[in-house]
This record gives structure tokens, C-alpha cells and sequence, in this order.
């Protein structure tokens, strides 16, 4: 397995992992009515991703230094590009959805309540969700992608 399959495997295991948990305690605090201490889980969140991207990339380049070979540019420059385009797409697809459902919401008079606490703690969290599937997207794409050697 390349270096960079092994990166992506990594990042697409460690966000599902990682953004799994803290939207399933997201979704819980939202039942419950409690925003209170969400930004220290996103915090949270955010730090343990780096950390253990950067820890166990590093440790797996570490391991298999004497395996690495040179990047194919053509296959897996291709199927990086691809997958980052999927993944843009449905980012704006999102984002779009989001500014449509916001237009309609004030056409019929609908009140989505973003001055209040939990009104900007439910938005933050809807766009933060868009980005973590498109990443998420893009990590899995490049991998299906990648010629198989």
C-alpha cells in the first residue's frame, strides 16, 4: 500500500470516527435542549484529528521509508483531481440547499431563530457537517480512485 493510500485511509478512518462522535453528541445535547460546552467538543474534535493524522501518518511513513516509492502523477493525480471536483460539487450543492432553504424559510414567514444561542449553535453545526462530508467525500473517491497496483 502507497503512502498516499495509507494517508487516506487514515483521514477518511479517524473523520468517521472523530465527526461520528461528536455529531452523535451534537445530536444529543439538541434533544436535551443544552448547548453548553459544544464549542470545547468542536475544539476537541478539531485537535484530536490533527493529532492523530499527524501521528499516525507519520509513524506509517516511518514504518515503510525503505517501501516508498515515487508518486504516480498521471493515475493518482487524476483520481485526486476527480474526487476533490466531487467533492466541491457537492459542497456547493449543500451550500446552495442551505441558502434555498433560508430563502423559503423567509418567504413563508418561518422563523429559523439564527439570533438565538442554539439557533447559531445548529447553524454553525449544519455548515461544519457540509464540510466534514465533503472531506469526507474526497478522501473515499480519491481511494476508490487510485489504480490498483
Amino acid at each position: 500500500m502507497t503512502h498516499r493510500r495509507t494517508h487516506l485511509w487514515i483521514s477518511l478512518l479517524v473523520g468517521l470516527a472523530v465527526w461520528g462522535a461528536y455529531f452523535v453528541h451534537f445530536l444529543q445535547q439538541m434533544r436535551r435542549g443544552e448547548t453548553g460546552g459544544l464549542v470545547l467538543w468542536f475544539l476537541g474534535a478539531l485537535v484530536v484529528i490533527v493529532l492523530a493524522e499527524t501521528v499516525a501518518t507519520s509513524l506509517i511513513a516511518w514504518l515503510f521509508r525503505r517501501r516508498a516509492r515515487a508518486l504516480d502523477e498521471g493515475p493518482t493525480l487524476q483520481a485526486a483531481l476527480k474526487a476533490s471536483h466531487v467533492a466541491l460539487m457537492l459542497l456547493i450543492v449543500l451550500a446552495l440547499a442551505a441558502a434555498v432553504a433560508l430563502a423559503l424559510a423567509s418567504r413563508f414567514g418561518w422563523s429559523l431563530d439564527l439570533s438565538g444561542a442554539r439557533g447559531q449553535v445548529i447553524a454553525a453545526n449544519a455548515l461544519l457537517a457540509m464540510v466534514v462530508a465533503a472531506e469526507l467525500l474526497r478522501a473515499g473517491l480519491t481511494l476508490a480512485l487510485l489504480p490498483r497496483r
